[in-house]
């Protein structure tokens, strides 16, 4: 949702956000108090660290009607607050809006939904991946088609990201492609007589929720990682993020939010959290197509 940007402040000494803000004694002890000089030490100087997150992306991510972040990458960028015991507030930008965001620094760190390159890499501090997306299909649930081979001769709605664009039309020449620049577009779209949505999959997860009438299906057409977005020279916080994260897998967190937000619409078998170094995903995306 470019443009848009909702702050919402929030306590996030809790993963989940759910508890009380009064954390235990025990709790307080098992935080890391980190030197002043670091970004760390800065955040819980401050006692409050401000993150970017998608607004519009359902279970993946976004902003429910109440105000507050919910989704997959709501509890990760929780546990980042809370590793740090500081409260977090959520500003509402996705894509390119939130790695500027980052860059002007109006927030401490961000999820943006731009898929990992290797001039991204280059020019932006990342995360390790804590995502890694596929483009897939989304059809009706009652369709008879599975695979992309399916689609010679249907109507079909294409979003993609710019920077890791892979046209179906280039898989499938006799396919009949409508390319979108919006991915609330499709929605409109499958209401009116597109009979698929091609995308990558945290657009469609988003889709096949709202919809209720809709599935993914088919095998990965490409992919692309996800990272989180952090200030220009600030690699302690990346180390710092990178290991929070290396916790949630380890310690089987990663996957429970993902069966909590994701699994009912992601149709993934056999999955596993990334494992995958940032240079290592960066090289799913060689060249930039921007």
């Amino acid at each position: 949702m470019p443009g848009k940007r909702l702050v919402i402040g929030l306590c996030a000494s809790v993963a989940l956000l759910t508890a009380a803000c009064v954390p235990s004694e025990a709790d307080v002890e098992d935080v890391v108090s980190y030197d002043r000089d670091t970004t760390m030490g800065r955040l819980q100087r401050d006692g409050d660290i401000t993150i970017a997150m998608p607004p519009d992306l359902g279970p993946f991510g976004s902003i429910d009607g109440n105000g507050e972040p919910v989704g997959f990458v709501a509890e990760l960028a929780a546990e980042i607050a809370a590793a740090l015991r500081v409260d977090a507030e959520y500003v509402a930008a996705s894509g390119e809006e939130a790695l500027e965001l980052v860059e002007e620094g109006e927030v401490d760190l961000a999820f943006p939904t731009v898929g990992i390159t290797e001039s991204l890499a280059r020019q932006n501090n990342l995360s390790a991946p804590y995502w890694i997306a596929h483009k897939r299909l989304l059809v009706p649930s009652s369709s008879d088609l599975r695979t992309d081979a399916d689609l010679g001769g249907r109507q079909v709605c294409q979003y993609e990201e710019e920077r890791t664009r892979t046209d179906i039309a280039d898989l499938v020449p006799d396919a009949d492609v409508t390319d979108v620049s919006d991915f609330a577009e499709c929605a409109r779209a499958l209401q009116s007589g597109s009979e698929v949505a091609t995308a990558p999959d945290v657009y469609l997860m988003a889709l096949a929720n709202a919809l209720g009438t809709h599935e993914i299906r088919g095998e990965q057409l490409s992919s692309s990682g996800y990272g989180v977005a952090l200030p220009e020279g600030a690699t302690d916080m990346r180390t710092f993020v990178n290991t929070v994260f290396s916790d949630l897998k380890s310690e089987g967190r990663w996957l429970e939010y993902y069966e909590e937000w994701l699994a009912p619409v992601a149709r993934r078998e056999d999955v596993n959290a990334p494992d995958l170094t940032l240079e290592e995903a960066a090289t799913l995306w060689p060249n930039d197509l921007m």
